[in-house]
């Protein structure tokens, strides 16, 4: 089973915003353009694989999060605890709605469209995990 991502407007507004300031610099500016070029770059390699590569996936009694270049997984067995958080630290979410996933040894934050089915599932595979 496969959970899309949850990308929010404000992601969606940073990426656009942000192409069209540098188009603009790129037509308008002769100024640095060899930064300019750069910078649209590295802006677009950060944030296009992270829209279009954002998803969670349970297969084979394994949680996996899909978030750009980066992959995380955790056994389903090994999780204690899921809930809702919208604490803006540094996650694998394009979205302040996110879900937290504490393992025994680790912990994963993500985001995803439909909540209720993925804790559903996770649940279904492992009864004992505490969802708030």
């Amino acid at each position: 089973m496969r959970l899309k991502g949850k990308v929010a407007v404000w992601f969606w507004l940073i990426l656009f915003g942000a192409n069209a300031i540098m188009i603009y610099e790129l037509i308008f500016s002769r100024d640095n353009l060899a930064a300019l070029i750069i910078g649209f770059l590295v802006c677009n390699i950060i944030f296009w694989p992270i829209v279009l590569r954002n998803y969670v996936e349970i297969k084979d009694d394994k949680l996996t999060v899909c978030f750009g270049l980066g992959k995380d997984s955790i056994e389903i067995k090994e999780i204690t605890e899921v809930y809702t958080t919208h604490d803006p630290i540094a996650s694998s979410a394009a979205s302040l709605d996110r879900i937290v996933i504490k393992g025994r040894r680790q912990e994963l934050m993500c985001s995803v469209c439909d909540k209720e089915k993925l804790f559903h599932e996770l649940r279904r595979i492992n009864p004992a995990i505490q969802i708030r």
